[in-house]
C-alpha cells in the first residue's frame, strides 16, 4: 500500500493488527511523552520495519507512525505473523517481558519503553 506523506499508518495506543516492512520512502516514530507532547523517536528507512513488538506482547501500540513523502509499505497480518513464527512465539513473548521487565526497573517506569526500533 502506499502512503502520502504525513499520513498515519498506526497510532500509538491502538491495537495492534500487523506489521509494517518498508519497501520505499520514510517512516517517522513518535510517541507522546509524559507532558502529552508528540515527538519524533526514530527514522525507519527501506528495508526497514516496525509494529512487530506488540504482535509478540499483545500490548497496544506503543508508537505512532507516519509516512514521510510518499511511502509504499507491505503488510504483514498479525495471523499470519503468527503462523510465521509457530512455536517460537510463547520463547519470544516470555523473553520480551523479562526485557521489559528488566528495563522497567533501570528506566522506573514502563511509560519510558516503547515499541520502537
Amino acid at each position: 500500500r502506499t502512503y502520502e506523506d504525513g499520513d498515519l499508518i498506526i497510532k500509538q495506543g491502538d491495537a495492534a493488527d500487523g506489521m509494517y516492512f518498508v519497501e520505499a520512502g520514510t517512516i517517522k516514530i513518535t510517541i507522546f511523552n509524559e507532558d502529552g507532547k508528540e515527538v519524533q523517536v526514530k527514522e525507519i528507512k527501506k528495508g526497514g520495519y516496525f509494529g512487530e513488538l506488540a504482535l509478540v506482547t499483545h500490548k497496544p501500540r506503543a508508537a505512532s507512525a507516519y509516512a514521510v513523502g510518499t511511502t509504499k509499505l507491505a503488510f504483514l497480518d498479525v495471523e499470519a505473523f503468527e503462523r510465521l513464527l509457530g512455536p517460537c512465539m510463547e520463547i519470544m513473548k516470555r523473553n520480551i517481558d523479562d526485557y521489559e521487565s528488566q528495563l522497567e526497573k533501570i528506566f522506573g517506569s514502563k511509560h519510558n519503553i516503547t515499541d520502537v526500533r
